[in-house]
């Protein structure tokens, strides 16, 4: 392994620091002094040296004195060097920016133009291309950055630091990991010759291609469901029949006009027979008609009433059943307030052990302010037990109270709905009676004098025709008018059972539509349990990955991955120190640990040491060893900067 050791460093100019120097000759140093005397500054001088960037990773940074103003103190140029140990090969670095001024001609003031960076390894000047090799041989910028600062690592973008600690190990065997999960053909089926992620995306576009057939069914099968004409009230089987009975009445009036193409009979007598028959059909729709006009119009009130009553009933009934809900809600609230009150009174109860005050080891009596401290934990403990026991209590009391408000006017809607329903019912029955009372009066028109009349006029009729001659033009034309009518239904109906025709056909096809769209369902669903599989062998690698890289570390535990609310693995990276999270609620002591810690295991894999710079290490009781150099930098009441080699 390669060590890099700071032998010695001199700072002179570099920012706020004039002159400083310190020889820990391979050894830990601590630099101690208060605030802004120029501790951070150190670790910034020597990456400047380095690499021509700050801490932060600044290469446009300014290392020059500032006065008071913020304005560079002209004439100071700033120089850092350092003996470096590597692998016992003592190696000296500086770097130096020199101010360059000039005087053109006919000017008398000098004009400043762009400083000029020096850079020396061994007292040997080299240029920036090759000083950069140089200290790259050494170890690269960004290995450097994580073996010298215990918060570089975790500074890092999670994927960075994820991609490091993956590369600390070696590829997790696929197929033992395939053995692990609970189902391992189906996974090694599944997976073929693509990885888990490739098969992962093969089942997300497939997963998006169905769902967005799926998707589209609903409207397709409302498409097909629109395209459905509507239909006749008439069935289809009676259109059917009607369109036969069309054929054979067309028949019958051809007949008929062929008949009277050949007959001798009157003309006046078939024409006095059909106003005769027109007039007997006009006449008994007008008989019946008049008797059927007030049964009607009771048949009409009857219908109303039994609708009032039946969705009154419907009202009556719903409200009965909330009236009931209400009824066992509040008895479960009046239990919960009487299990508030008993609790109530069982926490106002308690009184405070005395017993607790003194040692359960040692048998003393505890000091009066650890006393004290009890008493008052106990009483706070009991006063928001109390407190939250009452707010409870109020808004139980409060809800018992709005419960019985809404069961007493709910009580009072039923009790007048049993009213009006008993009110209605009563009406019903006297609308009922007066209906069949009317519809039993009626009498057949047939049995009328009236019909009878009729009937005899047009038997008169007959017998003329019978016995009479004459034109059978008008006739013709009467036959001729029923053939056109007869057609005309003949089309008319045949339009209707088109239109059923069509509706059968739309009506198949939403069928198909729903019978694709459960079979696009199935295969969604086996393709979720596809997906539910691959999740199971990425946790199991998950858990094998992470498993492999923790045992890498002493004090720190990283969480590589994380389940999302539908289930589905995100990759993250999260340092972990007895399960707190770094990133929110880990304190800085606790950070700067687990950043050595870290140190020791990327120093092992880079198999390189270099000098790590502890910023605010006063706050660390107890810093971890590491095999590297530690620089710690401490706050402490210095006016000046103080270094202590050794410890």
């Amino acid at each position: 392994m390669k060590q890099i050791k700071l032998i010695s460093i001199s700072y002179h100019n570099f920012k706020g620091i004039q002159d400083f120097q310190i020889e820990p000759d391979g050894k830990n140093v601590n630099i101690s002094g208060k605030n802004a005397v120029g501790k951070t500054t150190l670790f910034d001088g020597f990456l400047w040296l380095l690499f021509g960037k700050n801490s932060a990773e600044l290469s446009k940074f300014n290392p020059k004195p500032l006065d008071d103003s913020g304005r560079e103190i002209l004439g100071l140029e700033p120089e850092v060097e350092a003996t470096l140990d590597i692998d016992g090969k003592t190696t000296t670095l500086r770097r130096k920016l020199s101010e360059v001024w000039s005087k053109p001609r006919g000017q008398a003031e000098k004009i400043r133009k762009s400083d000029k960076t020096e850079l020396y390894v061994d007292e040997v000047p080299y240029k920036l291309k090759d000083y950069t090799t140089f200290v790259n041989s050494m170890i690269d910028e960004d290995s450097f950055k994580l073996l010298t600062n215990p918060m570089a690592f975790n500074n890092l973008k999670w994927q960075e630091r994820r991609e490091i600690l993956l590369s600390l190990i070696k590829d997790v065997n696929d197929d033992a990991v395939i053995k692990e999960t609970s189902h391992p053909d189906e996974l090694k089926q599944m997976l073929g010759d693509h990885t888990a992620e490739e098969q992962r995306k093969i089942i997300v576009a497939q997963r998006h291609k169905l769902r967005a057939e799926i998707d589209g069914i609903p409207a397709r099968i409302d498409e097909a469901n629109r395209a459905i004409p509507e239909t006749s009230s008439t069935s289809k089987e009676i259109l059917e029949e009607m369109l036969k009975t069309y054929h054979e009445q067309l028949n019958e009036e051809q007949a008929n006009l062929q008949a009277l193409s050949t007959s001798t009979g009157s003309l006046d007598a078939r024409n006095k027979k059909a106003e005769l028959e027109t007039e007997l059909n006009s006449k008994q729709a007008s008989y019946q008609s008049g008797f059927r006009l007030t049964i009607n119009s009771l048949h009409d009130d009857l219908s109303k009433l039994k609708m009032q009553r039946h969705n009154l009933q419907s009202e009556l009934n719903m409200n009965q059943q909330v009236l009931d809900q209400l009824g066992q809600t509040q008895a479960r609230d009046m239990d919960t307030k009487q299990k508030l009150l008993d609790e109530y009174h069982e926490v106002n109860g308690q009184t405070f052990d005395e017993e607790s005050l003194t040692c359960p080891t040692c048998g003393q009596a505890y000091p009066k302010e650890k006393q004290d401290e009890l008493r008052e934990k106990f009483n706070t403990n009991r006063s928001e037990q109390l407190a939250t026991i009452i707010q409870n209590g109020k808004e139980i009391a409060n809800r018992i109270k709005d419960e019985s408000a809404k069961a007493t006017a709910l009580s009072n809607q039923v009790a007048d709905q049993e009213t009006q329903l008993k009110t209605l019912t009563a009406k019903v029955d006297q609308v009922q009676a007066e209906y069949n009372k009317r519809e039993s009066a009626i009498v057949p028109f047939e049995q009328s004098n009236m019909y009878k009349e009729l009937q005899k006029q047009i038997a008169e009729c007959d017998q003329q025709i019978q016995s009479g001659s004459g034109s059978n033009t008008e006739a013709k034309q009467v036959v001729q008018d029923k053939i056109d009518k007869v057609n005309q239904g003949i089309t008319d109906v045949t339009s209707e059972i088109a239109k059923y025709d069509t509706a059968d056909a739309q009506q198949k096809r939403m069928t198909e539509l729903k019978d694709e769209e459960k079979l696009l369902k199935q295969t969604y669903s086996e393709l979720d349990k596809k997906s539910f599989i691959l999740d199971e062998y990425v946790r199991t690698k998950v858990q094998v990955l992470e498993k492999r890289i923790n045992s890498m570390f002493g004090i720190v535990n990283f969480k590589l991955f994380e389940t999302q609310k539908n289930g589905e693995i995100n990759d993250v990276c999260e340092a972990m120190v007895d399960g707190v999270p770094y990133s929110t609620d880990l304190n800085n002591a606790a950070r700067i640990n687990a950043g050595l810690d870290i140190i020791n295991t990327l120093s092992k894999h880079y198999q390189v040491t270099a000098p790590i710079f502890i910023d605010n290490a006063e706050s660390v009781n107890q810093i971890i060893q590491t095999d590297a150099q530690q620089i710690k930098l401490i706050v402490s009441n210095d006016e000046k900067l103080t270094a202590k080699v050794g410890e």
